[in-house]
């Protein structure tokens, strides 16, 4: 590659960018708008004619990824999390897998394929931290600690769009892979996330804060931007995205005491090459794509800001805030975000998604951009006018769900203190085991056919078994996640009915303590399995061997009958459930 080749690609990219990013600011529109309005004009109007600059362009467009993810994955503070970050883990727990659910029903709706539907969910996710800090900084109409909640709640859906782009990978990835290398692919990749999260999050931080007593802050920084770029090859070497590597070590270098030297070494090299990015992503969409798109675009927007809006104010319905303020927010977040170009381009590289639907999803999210603005400066008067026009019948239910929702916080407030905790992490690990399963069923969809054929043509035996060995696999995968979540709904059921009655004087009646002991006499093994035995009778795969599974299911209700019926007779050995007498009376 000539050297004036490279000098003349720089220079042309970031003149550019910088003049799009400055004329689009008289409008009050966030920078990255400019750079991927530049990205387009360079592609529709040729510019770049040297197949040598194209291959610049995709190198810096690597680096700018690379960098791009390393950075945000270093916004995450695990221990602020920990302490501020409850709402902000409530409303992406309850947003993410709606969006998700959402994208991939709006799918099917518009005839895309499973995988299509899939990725669309995914991209639709995530909102921009870059589009959401600028536009509401420069507006001035939230606070500080509003902003730096809304800041927290894209944290959140960042961590979520990680996870969905790894285990996207496989399925993007299928299409171009037989059985066994799909196989290995999902085996390479759950260790590497395993070692990640449960190594990688322990180990490298403190390597890094003993090596940072014996070297200057100049090479530490150097140091952890080389560490980004090993992690990046490593996601690579094992099948996934460069991006998901530089987010992981981001992640690891933030919980070192060098974090904020880092941080203001890396910023530089972040602004330069998170341009070249994001060029480079307007550089795949052309005005005619545009044109010939433009219904689904504006469909693709629609499905985002309704679902984004509608999800999010739900978050923080649920987590107990002010309506008001759950709309304002929601629509402050109505800006798609870095990783729906990240999911998007992987997509279109493993030919998942056509050229149409990716400029689609780059022409719905330069319109939700443009448009956020717009909402949130006036996001307080609709909400304002929508309540003064409301009807009647309407207000009259909204005013008694409101209520509901006071009577509940109102009990969970009079609970003990021990009561409380016990709810609120009874709850976090049934909504984790939830996503353990889908985890586990989804390795099951994709491993099923690849198992089963290798087992016919490796192992000896008679072939209409090995289905049923491979149902009593996922059984037994699914069975300790599925025992978890009954578990801990009894739990849940439990603590609740208890500090209700508790903060209402009724902790020692008799009739408390019979009601109290139907949770001990609920079964948590007998409901693990039918919840269990249900998932794979309703999860869609090639097994044969549904009579077996209701025949199972079958003797599994004779069984739960049997114990029914010995509970009412005083013979069935109760399950235990923890004291809280101890808190009560600490707590009065």
């Amino acid at each position: 590659m000539e050297e004036i080749v490279l000098i003349s690609c720089m220079a042309i990219l970031i003149v550019l960018a910088v003049i799009c990013s400055t004329l689009l600011s008289r409008v009050k529109m966030p920078p990255l708008i400019g750079f991927l309005v530049a990205g387009i004009l360079i592609a529709n109007f040729h510019i770049f004619t040297d197949e040598n600059a194209m291959d610049v362009v995709e190198v810096f467009s690597n680096l700018g990824l690379i960098m791009l993810m390393f950075a945000i994955g270093m916004e995450i503070d695990v221990r602020k999390l920990k302490d501020q970050g409850a709402l902000a883990i409530t409303v992406a727990a309850v947003q993410l897998p709606l969006m998700l659910l959402g994208g991939m029903i709006g799918g099917i709706i518009l005839g895309f394929n499973f995988i299509q539907c899939i990725t669309l969910g995914a991209i639709i996710s995530g909102s921009s931290t870059a589009v959401v800090m600028a536009v509401l900084k420069a507006q001035g109409t939230l606070d500080k600690e509003h902003i730096e909640m809304l800041v927290l709640i894209t944290i959140m859906e960042d961590i979520g769009q990680v996870i969905m782009l790894s285990m996207l990978t496989p399925l993007l990835s299928g299409g171009t892979m037989d059985s066994m290398e799909l196989v290995l692919l999902i085996g390479k990749i759950a260790v590497f996330m395993i070692l990640c999260f449960a190594v990688g999050l322990r180990v490298v931080p403190r390597i890094v804060d003993w090596i940072s007593k014996f070297i200057n802050d100049e090479l530490i920084s150097l140091m952890c931007v080389g560490l980004a770029f090993a992690m990046a090859f490593a996601a690579y070497i094992v099948g996934l995205s460069v991006a998901i590597g530089a987010f992981l070590m981001g992640v690891m270098i933030a919980s070192t005491v060098k974090k904020d030297v880092v941080e203001h070494f890396v910023d530089p090299l972040k602004s330069l090459f998170m341009a070249m990015f994001f060029i480079s992503v307007g550089m795949e969409v052309t005005f005619q794509g545009l044109i010939d798109n433009i219904l689904l675009i504006i469909i693709f927007y629609l499905l985002f800001a309704a679902l984004k809006s509608s999800t999010v104010f739900l978050g923080y319905w649920i987590g107990n805030e002010q309506p008001r303020n759950g709309f304002v927010s929601a629509v402050g977040l109505c800006a798609m975000g870095e990783f729906a170009f990240i999911i998007a381009k992987q997509a279109l590289d493993y030919h998942v998604v056509d050229q149409a639907f990716y400029s689609s999803v780059i022409g719905a999210a330069l319109i939700s951009m443009i448009m956020l603005p717009i909402l949130t400066r006036n996001s307080g008067k609709i909400w304002d006018g929508a309540e003064k026009r409301s009807p009647e019948k309407l207000r009259r239910f909204c005013v008694r769900i409101n209520d509901k929702r006071a009577d509940f916080y109102s009990s969970l407030n009079g609970m003990t203190s021990k009561a409380r905790d016990m709810f609120k992490t009874s709850l976090g690990r049934a909504y984790i085991a939830v996503v353990v399963i889908i985890v586990v069923e989804a390795l099951v969809y994709y491993g099923y056919e690849p198992a089963f054929h290798w087992l016919e043509a490796n192992v000896t035996g008679v072939p209409r078994y090995w289905d049923f060995i491979l149902m009593l696999v996922n059984f037994w995968l699914l069975f300790i996640p599925c025992k978890i979540i009954i578990e801990q709904l009894r739990l849940v059921a439990y603590t609740y009915d208890f500090g209700k009655r508790t903060s209402e004087g009724q902790s020692r009646d008799a009739k408390t303590v019979n009601r109290l002991r139907i949770y001990e006499a609920l079964n948590p093994l007998i409901a693990a399995i039918l919840l269990d035995m249900a998932i794979i009778v309703l999860f869609p795969t090639e097994t044969k061997t549904l009579y077996a599974v209701l025949n199972l299911i079958i003797a599994i209700v004779v069984v739960a009958v049997i114990r029914n019926w010995r509970i009412k007779r005083g013979k069935a050995r109760l399950v235990p459930l923890p004291d809280l007498t101890d808190a009560e009376e600490h707590h009065s």
